[in-house]
C-alpha cells in the first residue's frame, strides 16, 4: 500500500474516533442539564423522595455514568446506610425525612465527583491525541472539553455546598431558648413591670455527612444571634393577641452557649397573667404561653456585724426592702426566692426585729426594734446590744402578721493585709517596685472545732484594689494606677510589680476592699534592690548646643541601687581632645573626680562643665559630637584606664561596661561678629558735591557667616548708595572694601550732617549686628573761604599792626 492510502485511511479511522467522542460528549451535556446537580433543597414537608432517586438514576442513564460505573455506586453507600434510608431503624418521621435528604444530595455529590472525572479523563485524551503527529483535534474541541470540565468542577463544588445547606437545614431544631423564670413586680413610682429570663439551651452540632466530605470536622456552635422577643397577650374571645408591653420588642445580639439574659418590660395593660412569650431566631418564630405569678413583699438581710465598743459586744445589722443581688438567703419555706429590686408594694409598715439565741431567746438589747416604714429599695441599720456571747443567732423579722427568721453565723472583722516587702529595682532603664503582701487575717469568733477550710473561707478577702500614692500629695506615681486582686486567701502572698513615673525614696500603699469604711494607706520606705552594684547616670538635659570661648553645663543624677558604702570613679568617653571638662558639686562648686555612695545617701547629683576653645576646625561646627560618662567602680577603672578621667574606646568596649553609662551630646556653635572700620568719618563737601567714601567690613568673630546686609541711616531728604548692599559670604578673619555714597539734596544749607553705617546678618534665626559708625558731613558755600585762610588772614595783620606799634614807641 502506497504511503498515500495508508495516510487516507489513518485520516478515515482518525475521524471515526472523532465523532464517536463528540457524541459521547453531546450525551453528556444534555444529560448534565437534564440532571443539574447541586439544586436547592428539598422542603422538610411532603419531600418528593423517590420523584428525586427517579431523576437521579435518569441523569446516569444519559450521562452513560451508570454503565461506566457498574457496581461502584452500589458500593459507594454502605449496606448500613441504604437500610436506614429504606428501613425506619426505629426513627421518627422527621428524622428520616431529614436522613433520605441528606441521602439525595450526597449521592448527587458523588454523581457530580464521576463526572467530573469522566470529563478530566475526556479533556487529557484530546490534549494527547492533539499533541500526536497526525492529530484530527483542533483547539476549538480542546476548549470546549476545558470548559465542559470546569462546569463539571463548578457543580461539584456547588453539590458539597448544596449537601452542607441541606444537612444543616435539616438540624435547626437543635437551638433552643428556655425561658427559666418570669417575674411580675410593681416599680417605685407604681408602675407594673415584667422580667423574663432567657437561656440558651442548644449544644453545639456536628455536621457528620459534610465532615467526612471536606475530610474534617465540622461543629457548629449553638451559639444563637438577633433573637427578637416580644410579650403578647393570649388570643381568646376579646382578646386579639396584640403586644401589651414597652418596649414592644427587644433584640438580643448574641446569647452564647449555656448563656442567660433577663430582660425588663414595663405591662401597658392591666390585669394581664397570661401572656405568650414570642421569640424570633434563626428564621423561625417560638410562642411559649406564661403564667404570670405576683411576688409578696419580702424583707432581707444585708449584712450583720459583731464588733466591740469599749467591753461591750456589739451587733450591727442592715435590712433592705427586696432581696440582696447575687447572695442566696436562708429562708422558711413560702418565701419567695429570686425577689430582687422592685416589689409588690412600694413600702411595709410597722417591721419588727429581735436578736435570738439558739434557744429562741431574746439577746439584744433593746430587746424589740421597731421600723415604722421601709420604703422600697431602702436600707436600716440597726445597732444592739449583746448580752450573750454567742457565734451564731437569729435575726427575726416581723412584718404583715408573719414571722421571718434568719439564722446569723458571726464572725468579728479582724481581715488584715500586711506589706512583707517593697523594693525599688531597674529594668531596662525603667525604674519598677514590687510590692509583697499576705493575708494574716484571724477570726476569734469561729468554734473550736472549725476545720482548716472554714478558717480559710472565713478569713478570705475579695476585690482588693491597690495602688501606690506619693507622701506629699497623694497622687498615683505609678503604672498601672491601679491592680486587684480578686481573692486573696488565709495566709496567702501575692507579689505585685508597678513601673514607676517618679523617682522617690518612699511612697504610701493604698489598699481598698469591702471590708474596710475607707482605703488603708500605709507609709513605706522603698529597699533598694540591684543584681549588681551599678550607679545609674541620667540627665535631663543631655544634648546641648554651646558658643566657641564659652561653657556647657550638663546635669547629672547618679542613683545608686544599693544600701552598702562604696566609692565609685567619674570617666568621661570619647570626648574631643580640643574640648576640656570638669566634674562639680553644684551646692559646693568643688572639682570631683569620684564619688561616695553610703547607706543613707544613694543618690546624688553632680555637674559636668565641658569648656568650648575659642578657636575649632570649621568641620566640627554645627556638627554633634557624641560623648559618654561613665560612673565605675576601682577594679573597672583601673582595667579601663585611661589620662585625666578621659578615655577614647570603641562601641564594642563601651557597650561592654558594667557601671552606668549615659550618652549625650554637643553641638559647638561659631560666635558671629562683624565689625565696620571708617577711616575717615568727617568729610567737607561743597554744596552740589556727594560724598565718596571707602569703608571696611571684617569677619571678627568664629564662624563663617552669609548674607551680610550693609545698613546706612542718614536724613530723610538725602540718598545714599552702598555696593555691594548684601555681603554673600565671609570667612573667619576675612574683609571686604565697601563703596559709600552720599548725596545730599540740592536746597540743602551750609552745616554739618550726621549719617551711620552699620551691617547686620542673620544667623540660627538671630540677628547680630555691627556696632554703628557714624560719618560727620561738613557742608560749605562755593564762595566761602576756608576757616584756616581766615585765621591765617587775621594773624597777619594782627603781627603788621604789633609791627607798626613797636617802631611809634621806639621814635618816641
Amino acid at each position: 500500500m502506497n504511503p498515500k492510502k495508508r495516510q487516507q485511511n489513518k485520516r478515515e479511522k482518525g475521524g471515526k474516533e472523532m465523532e464517536r467522542l463528540k457524541k459521547k460528549w453531546k450525551n453528556g451535556k444534555e444529560g448534565w442539564k437534564d440532571g443539574r446537580l447541586g439544586s436547592p433543597a428539598f422542603q422538610s414537608s411532603n419531600p418528593p423522595i423517590f420523584q428525586s432517586l427517579t431523576l437521579v438514576l435518569v441523569f446516569m442513564s444519559a450521562t452513560g455514568i451508570l454503565q461506566s460505573m457498574g457496581p461502584s455506586i452500589v458500593s459507594a453507600v454502605p449496606a448500613e446506610e441504604l437500610l436506614s434510608v429504606n428501613g425506619s431503624n426505629g426513627k421518627t418521621k422527621d428524622e428520616q425525612s431529614r436522613q433520605i435528604l441528606i441521602e439525595v444530595e450526597r449521592l448527587k455529590m458523588e454523581l457530580a465527583e464521576k463526572l467530573m472525572k469522566k470529563k478530566q479523563v475526556d479533556l487529557e485524551n484530546l490534549k494527547s491525541m492533539m499533541m500526536e503527529e497526525d492529530n484530527i483535534v483542533t483547539v476549538s474541541e480542546v476548549n470546549k472539553a476545558e470548559e465542559a470540565y470546569e462546569r463539571a468542577v463548578d457543580e461539584y463544588e456547588q453539590s458539597k455546598l448544596t449537601l452542607q445547606q441541606v444537612e444543616l437545614e435539616s438540624l435547626k431544631d437543635e437551638w433552643h431558648i428556655t425561658v427559666e423564670k418570669t417575674r411580675l413586680y410593681e416599680s417605685a413610682d407604681g408602675r407594673e413591670l415584667f422580667s423574663i429570663t432567657l437561656r440558651n439551651s442548644s449544644s453545639p452540632v456536628t455536621l457528620v455527612e459534610s465532615s467526612k466530605v471536606l475530610g474534617r470536622e465540622i461543629i457548629i456552635s449553638a451559639q444563637i444571634d438577633d433573637i427578637f422577643v416580644s410579650i403578647k397577650e393570649q388570643e381568646s374571645y376579646g382578646a386579639s393577641g396584640a403586644t401589651i408591653t414597652e418596649p414592644y420588642e427587644r433584640r438580643i445580639e448574641t446569647l452564647k452557649e449555656g448563656e442567660s439574659v433577663t430582660l425588663e418590660f414595663e405591662l401597658i395593660k392591666e390585669n394581664v397573667r397570661d401572656v405568650v412569650v414570642e421569640l424570633k431566631y434563626s428564621d423561625d418564630i417560638d410562642q411559649k404561653n406564661i403564667h404570670l405569678k405576683q411576688e409578696d413583699p419580702y424583707i432581707s438581710v444585708v449584712s450583720a456585724r459583731r464588733y466591740k465598743e469599749g467591753d461591750r459586744r456589739r451587733l450591727e445589722v442592715v435590712v433592705t426592702y427586696g432581696a440582696v443581688k447575687g447572695e442566696t438567703e436562708e429562708i422558711n419555706a413560702g418565701v419567695p426566692t429570686g425577689y430582687s429590686e422592685g416589689a409588690t408594694a412600694q413600702e411595709i409598715n410597722n417591721i419588727y426585729v429581735s436578736i435570738k439565741d439558739d434557744t429562741e431567746s431574746i439577746i439584744g438589747f433593746p430587746y424589740e426594734y421597731r421600723i415604722p416604714t421601709l420604703k422600697d429599695g431602702q436600707e436600716k441599720t440597726l445597732d444592739f446590744e449583746l448580752r450573750r456571747n454567742v457565734d451564731r443567732l437569729t435575726v427575726n423579722l416581723k412584718y404583715l402578721d408573719t414571722d421571718h427568721p434568719y439564722n446569723i453565723h458571726l464572725e468579728e472583722d479582724t481581715r488584715h493585709i500586711s506589706i512583707l516587702s517593697a523594693k525599688k529595682f531597674r529594668v531596662d532603664n525603667q525604674m519598677m517596685v514590687t510590692i509583697q503582701l499576705k493575708n494574716t487575717s484571724t477570726t476569734e469568733a469561729m468554734s473550736s472545732d472549725a476545720t482548716p477550710e472554714e478558717i480559710a473561707a472565713a478569713n478570705e478577702i475579695r476585690s482588693i484594689y491597690v495602688s501606690l500614692l506619693d507622701v506629699t500629695d497623694d497622687t498615683n506615681i505609678v503604672k498601672p494606677y491601679e491592680e486587684k486582686i480578686p481573692v486573696l486567701g488565709y495566709n496567702e502572698t501575692v507579689e505585685l510589680r508597678f513601673q514607676l513615673q517618679k523617682d522617690v525614696e518612699s511612697l504610701k500603699v493604698s489598699l481598698d476592699y469591702p471590708e474596710l469604711d475607707e482605703p488603708d494607706a500605709r507609709l513605706i520606705y522603698l529597699q533598694k534592690e540591684s543584681a549588681l552594684d551599678v550607679v545609674n547616670v541620667s540627665s535631663l538635659r543631655f544634648s546641648q548646643e554651646g558658643n566657641l570661648g564659652s561653657s556647657v553645663t550638663y546635669d547629672l543624677t547618679l542613683d545608686r541601687l544599693a544600701e552598702t558604702e562604696n566609692t565609685f570613679q567619674l570617666r568621661v568617653i570619647n570626648l574631643l581632645n580640643r574640648l576640656s571638662f570638669e566634674f562639680q558639686d553644684p551646692e559646693t562648686q568643688s572639682r570631683q573626680s569620684q564619688v561616695k555612695f553610703t547607706q543613707e545617701q544613694s543618690k546624688r547629683d553632680l555637674s559636668l562643665i565641658v569648656y568650648l576653645p575659642e578657636e575649632l576646625d570649621a568641620s566640627y561646627l554645627d556638627s554633634t559630637l557624641e560623648f559618654y560618662v561613665a560612673v565605675i567602680d576601682e577594679a573597672e577603672a583601673n582595667e579601663l584606664g585611661g589620662v585625666n578621667n578621659r578615655l577614647d574606646l570603641s562601641a564594642d568596649r563601651i557597650a561592654g561596661i558594667q557601671g552606668g553609662v549615659e550618652r549625650f551630646e554637643l553641638i559647638p556653635k561659631g560666635v558671629p561678629e562683624i565689625e565696620v572700620f571708617v577711616p575717615n568719618a568727617f568729610q567737607t563737601i561743597k554744596i552740589g558735591e556727594a560724598v565718596e567714601m571707602t569703608a571696611t567690613l571684617k569677619n571678627i568673630g568664629t564662624r563663617d557667616l552669609v548674607d551680610i546686609r550693609m545698613l546706612v541711616d542718614v536724613n530723610t531728604d538725602w540718598k545714599y548708595t552702598v555696593i555691594p548692599e548684601v555681603v554673600s559670604t565671609l570667612e573667619r578673619n576675612e574683609e571686604t572694601e565697601i563703596q559709600l555714597t552720599l548725596s545730599p539734596p540740592a536746597d540743602i544749607g551750609v552745616g554739618e550732617y550726621q549719617a551711620k553705617l552699620n551691617a547686620e546678618v542673620t544667623v540660627d534665626n538671630r540677628k547680630f549686628e555691627a556696632r554703628d559708625r557714624s560719618i560727620t558731613v561738613q557742608v560749605e558755600s562755593q564762595t566761602q573761604m576756608s576757616v584756616t585762610t581766615l585765621l591765617f588772614g587775621a594773624l597777619i595783620l594782627l603781627m603788621i599792626g604789633i609791627v607798626i606799634v613797636t617802631i611809634r614807641i621806639s621814635r618816641r
